[in-house]
């Protein structure tokens, strides 16, 4: 039974079934044991499929662990600067001026549109307060620049013009200075802050009448000018005024137009008049009336009750009498002299009282007749009298009836030049306003803000504050250096991971060959795989091509192409271990190297085999069957690995060209290439190509029919994500079986911590022969840091 391991989407065995079947394609030879880097190569059920998309903590630490140098750096840099920074600061005292600016109050006004200009009023008061102009006039108002500590703030400004000074000193006072309105209030904090706690005090509570003075001497000669044209046009309005009444009066004379002549009051006046008119008729009437009713009266008016002042006496002496006359005939009896005194005075009072009202009932007569003849003639008189003012009224109504008519006709100019003579009086009304009001606006500018709270001298510096920002710093530095490490993860585009290969692109990788600092020889025996079999590169070597070789069937013969995205990337050197670990587990391969454009390491070691150049046999110079033998001619596999025997490095043969080829792709396009390849496949067990790198030139794409998969070579570290991907476009993701990964940094990658089996290198390292590296100190990882090779101890 058999499987392709490159069919992600089919079930995939476990690991012992992987290590059985390869066991069997060996004919009962002895596998060596899987690298490091194995189980990455496929997952073993589709739960153990890692979602690169989830993000945990295990992820941020190891983030954290290869960039923990960098994150440790700019801590330490930014945290050390700033404590120097706070303790090598000078002290800096801060003094603060409470200022309230004065709002709009206009009552029965639209609060909406107040609330917003009182908004913007202290918005500008603000803007203000952080003016040059008002600054310049501060430092004028101080004498700022003639104060010892102020020039301290200002810096040495020996030498320098006054204008330079000026500018120095408003700069110091801007950077000294900070102001801030309380949202929702009429309140603004003014703080200044110096060296000197005097100075900081004596700058804040001076700010208000600075600002006062550049108002005045900013809106004075603007409000004089805006003053003497208001007053121009209000003249000019005056006089448009007055001309528009005078033609409306001397209209209204020369048509005899009294105020509201032509206009409803005309009837009105007629209609008042016709019933005074009226009135006096009914008058003359009722005064006749009255005339002939007075005489009628005074023969039936009664003189009963007449009296005079002697009678009034008379009664009130009868009423003395009477009231004493009683009292003594009480007491005394009624033949009392008294008695008979009171009794005979009394009888004289009354006689006259009888005497005396006679002689007012006559008097009274008399005094009737002559008022009622009276009252007749002017009941007469007032009768003569309605009589002619009737008759004076019903001629006035005449009259203003008549004028009635011609006012009316008169009515349309009338109305016109009184229409005149209203917008001229208004327009002047405005104009007056407006200068009323440019009038009091010069009065009460420069006081829109005053100090309800003056700074006051402090003997507590504000500045510096070691601990607080020393603390900010250290955190801040640690944040921003986790923000620099996501960003070199972020812009890190190159490839380093199997995870990176599955995810991206959904391909297996079969092997992360370690790097090899001396390089590989130009012998076929000095690779590692044959020189060092118990080194980590021959093990890691042995995986991988049994990884390869787990893509072909049980005892057919199996071909792979090997390219690269780009030249340098190693491929040939993955061909000759690829080539060497085969014929270390018995194995007959051949070596064709296809790379026919440039010089490389195959080309050197073309001269150490005895074997024909590939353009001899290709052009049929040299007969492969002289070469090889007939394929019936093959041996059985067996293996010769161990301590005490030798690789028999008859079983390989490199067939390639000692110089670069002209026109390499008319060679590509033979049959003879078919018919050699099909040859190559009947006498080997494995057929490796070498092709060229396909982001190079576009021979690799063609090659991919001459085999039975290709794999592709990524440099760890070096090839980008673009790359590989530009790599599949070109040759066809379908036709790609998996990912070899050449010059792995095992002790980088370890330290990386990338999850993977790789990340402990360091505790299974010395199960192999090579010695372990010590892990980077930190002059090594400085050195790695700012882009130089590892330096490890």
């Amino acid at each position: 039974m058999t499987w392709n391991l490159a069919d992600q989407a089919g079930p995939i065995p476990n690991r012992e079934c992987v290590v059985s079947q390869l066991v069997a394609q060996t004919d009962g030879g002895a596998v060596a044991g899987p690298p490091p880097a194995y189980f990455e190569a496929y997952p073993r059920s589709n739960n153990d499929i890692p979602t690169s998309e989830q993000f945990g903590l295990h992820d941020l630490a190891r983030i954290f662990g290869r960039h923990r140098l960098l994150i440790l750096l700019v801590i330490t840099l930014i945290t050390v600067a700033t404590a120097t920074w706070q303790l090598l600061s000078p002290p800096q005292y801060t003094s603060t001026a409470t200022i309230q600016v004065q709002l709009i109050d206009d009552v029965g006004a639209n609060q909406a549109d107040i609330l917003a200009r009182n908004v913007q009023r202290i918005t500008n008061e603000v803007k203000l307060y952080r003016s040059l102009s008002v600054v310049q006039h501060l430092v004028r108002d101080v004498h700022a620049l003639n104060r010892p500590d102020f020039q301290v703030e200002m810096g040495n400004m020996t030498g320098k013009t006054d204008s330079d000074k000026m500018s120095a000193a408003i700069s110091a006072v801007l950077r000294m200075s900070a102001v801030k309105a309380d949202e929702g209030s009429d309140l603004i904090e003014l703080s200044v802050t110096s060296r000197s706690p005097q100075l900081s005090a004596m700058l804040a509570n001076a700010f208000p009448a600075a600002v006062r003075a550049m108002k005045n001497d900013l809106n004075a000669g603007r409000s004089d000018q805006l003053l003497a044209t208001l007053n121009a046009e209000q003249a000019r309005r005056a006089q448009l005024a007055a001309d528009a009444a005078k033609n409306l009066v001397d209209f209204r004379q020369s048509r005899r137009m009294l105020v509201g002549a032509g206009s409803q009051e005309d009837l009105q006046q007629v209609n008042r008049i016709a019933t005074e008119a009226a009135s006096a008729a009914g008058m003359r009437a009722g005064s006749a009336a009255r005339a002939g009713g007075v005489a009628v009266a005074e023969s039936i008016q009664t003189t009963a009750g007449a009296s005079s002042p002697v009678l009034e006496q008379l009664r009130r002496q009868d009423a003395e009498y009477s009231a004493e006359y009683a009292r003594l005939s009480q007491t005394y009896g009624s033949g009392h002299p008294d008695v008979v005194r009171v009794q005979g005075q009394l009888s004289e009072v009354r006689d006259g009282i009888a005497r005396e009202q006679a002689k007012a009932v006559a008097v009274a007569s008399a005094v009737q007749g002559a008022e009622a003849a009276r009252q007749t003639q002017l009941a007469r008189s007032d009768s003569s009298r309605d009589a002619a003012r009737a008759g004076q009224l019903q001629a006035i109504v005449g009259r203003l009836t008549g004028e009635a008519f011609e006012h009316t006709a008169n009515t349309v100019k009338l109305e016109e030049l009184d229409r005149i003579a209203q917008a001229s009086a208004r327009a002047y009304t405005e104009i007056a306003d407006k200068v009323s009001q440019v009038r009091s606006q010069m009065m009460v500018e420069g006081v829109t803000s005053a100090v309800v709270s003056p700074g006051v001298v402090t003997a507590q510096p504000s500045w510096p504050e070691p601990f607080k920002f020393t603390a900010l710093a250290f955190l801040g530095s640690g944040f921003l250096g986790l923000l620099l490490a996501f960003a070199r993860e972020i812009v890190d585009n190159r490839l380093r991971t199997v995870d990176q290969v599955r995810r991206l692109f959904g391909k297996p990788t079969f092997g992360m060959l370690p790097m090899l600092a001396g390089g590989i020889g130009e012998k076929i025996k000095e690779s590692p795989v044959i020189s060092d079999p118990q080194s980590m590169f021959a093990e890691v070597a042995r995986s991988t091509y049994t990884e390869v070789s787990a893509l072909g069937r049980k005892g057919v013969p199996l071909s792979i192409l090997v390219t690269s995205p780009l030249p340098g990337d190693g491929k040939s050197v993955v061909t000759l271990t690829l080539a060497a670990a085969a014929v270390a587990m018995g194995k007959r391969v051949v070596i064709l190297d296809l790379d026919l454009r440039k010089s490389g390491v195959l080309q050197k070691m073309q001269h150490e085999q005895d074997s024909p150049e590939l353009l001899e046999i290709l052009r049929g110079q040299v007969a492969i069957d002289k070469l090889l033998g007939p394929p019936e001619h093959r041996a059985p596999v067996q293996l010769h690995y161990g301590d005490d025997e030798e690789v028999d490095l008859s079983k390989i043969t490199l067939l390639s060209a000692s110089h670069p080829v002209a026109e390499p792709a008319a060679l590509l396009s033979s049959q003879r290439l078919q018919f050699l390849m099909q040859d190559l496949n009947a006498r080997f067990d494995l057929t490796v190509v070498n092709a060229p790198a396909t982001l190079a030139v576009r021979d690799a794409r063609t090659m991919c029919e001459f085999t039975d998969h290709t794999v592709v070579v990524a440099r760890w570290g070096t090839t980008t994500i673009d790359q590989m991907r530009a790599t599949l476009e070109l040759l066809g993701s379908e036709n790609v079986a998996g990912v070899i990964f050449d010059q792995v940094d095992y002790a980088e990658h370890a330290r990386r911590r990338y999850g993977d089996s790789i990340q402990f290198y360091f505790e299974s390292a010395g199960y192999y022969s090579s010695p372990v590296p010590a892990r980077l100190t930190l002059l090594g990882q400085l050195k790695r840091l700012f882009g130089r090779r590892p330096a490890y101890a």
